[in-house]
């Protein structure tokens, strides 16, 4: 074979291995119906998620006497709380334990003599709206003594109080946060089936001695660069359709409503997760070169399988302990930045500088991945017998 192979007949040989891994994943029936239901999954589940969301309605309270400034007094507290609550006039008071009994009330307020108030409810009432209903008594009580005095209380002057925030609102967060989950979420979903395509493509060629006439055309890099690419593509095409299938369906139902931070975090994600699939591809291609048989598969491929866990669940738990000494310094280390990172871009837990140097750590990670898998697989992929062990991989890679 001859070693110096011009740089276009390379390319050309990347290349016709990618095309025949897209063309061959793309048609089999596992994957279209994969794909299929997991966009049914997702439209589904917005809609549900959007039904659920806006389900919440304003507490109704029946108010028995009292006149008009009660019932205002009550929705201004409820407002002012962001739980709006909307008063209804009741006749009486067995009209309004009627109308809570049969659901049509949440709650009741009956105006006694003597400034004597009831509440009545069917099981107790919300934290909520047991503080609104009680402020808005005590105030009521207030008015009703001045008043008794011979004073207005709306001509009696009022503190101002102005709220000033150090951190302030970001109404989109919770949005970009779900994009980073989702898009960990589909980052170890490709990581698990596309590495997994790409190990076994590799097994399947060794058994069937198909790469011992492939590699009498091409360089074995040539085929596990190819492999990668195309396969990689499969899975980054299901990826960017489950994506826009996400993003279009959560903007239909309204759960998405800001579509520029959308789509700029979704491309943040797009970033990362081309880093960590590439990672994990060329070690799971190294871990097919070293079996013989598909049954050795997964005992080879184990402690890849246990670290794309590790990634997941540091994505997943990680949001909740941000702050954790753990998390901080996992969202330095590849491959776990490439789960970890979005979602602190989500947050706005991050700087330029630390996006700008996990990113290179991860693409120096992505390299040594590659120059790993690469001296593995050549050293291997044409080696049958008993499966190789790891210890014996790393020393095949020196």
């Amino acid at each position: 074979m001859n070693s110096s192979v011009p740089q276009s007949s390379a390319a050309q040989s990347i290349w016709l291995v990618a095309q025949r891994e897209i063309v061959t994943r793309a048609k089999t029936r596992s994957f279209l119906i994969s794909t299929g239901l997991l966009m049914v999954v997702i439209i589904v589940g917005a809609v549900v998620w959007s039904a659920l969301a806006g389900d919440s309605e304003p507490d109704k309270v029946g108010v028995v006497g009292g006149g008009p400034a009660l019932s205002s007094t009550i929705e201004e507290f409820g407002n002012s709380t962001g739980s709006p609550v909307e008063v209804q006039p009741v006749a009486t008071a067995e009209d309004a334990r009627n109308q809570v009994a049969d659901g049509g009330l949440d709650a009741a307020l009956v105006v006694g003599p003597n400034a004597q108030f009831v509440a009545i409810s069917d099981s107790g009432l919300s934290p909520t709206l047991d503080g609104i209903l009680r402020s808005s008594v005590d105030q009521a009580s207030l008015n009703q003594a001045l008043s008794d005095r011979g004073v207005d209380a709306a001509t009696l002057p009022r503190a101002s109080l102005t709220v000033e925030q150090t951190t302030p609102d970001r109404p989109d967060e919770g949005q970009r946060i779900v994009i980073a989950l989702v898009g960990t979420i589909l980052l170890i979903t490709a990581i698990m089936m596309g590495g997994s395509m790409v190990a076994v493509g590799v097994v399947e060629e060794k058994t069937s001695r198909v790469v011992e006439l492939l590699l009498a055309t091409i360089k074995p890099l040539h085929l596990l660069w190819g492999k990668i690419i195309g396969i990689g593509a499969i899975a980054m095409a299901q990826v960017l359709l489950l994506g826009a299938t996400a993003l279009i369906a959560g903007m239909a139902t309204g759960l998405l409503t800001i579509q520029g931070t959308a789509i700029g975090m979704f491309a943040a994600v797009i970033a990362w997760f081309v880093l960590g699939f590439l990672f994990f591809a060329t070690l799971y291609a190294a871990t097919g070169a070293l079996v013989s048989r598909q049954e050795e598969l997964n005992a080879s491929s184990a402690p890849l399988t246990i670290l794309a866990m590790a990634v997941m669940y540091s994505g997943i738990f990680g949001i909740q302990a941000l702050d954790s000494t753990l998390i901080q310094v996992l969202t330095w280390i590849p491959p776990f930045s490439a789960a970890l990172m979005p979602i602190r871009i989500a947050t706005g837990d991050t700087s330029t500088m630390q996006v700008i140097v996990t990113f290179v750590l991860m693409i120096l990670a992505c390299a040594a991945a590659t120059w790993f898998a690469s001296r593995i697989y050549q050293r291997s992929i044409l080696r049958t017998g008993t499966r190789i062990k790891w210890s014996e991989a790393l020393s095949l890679a020196r």
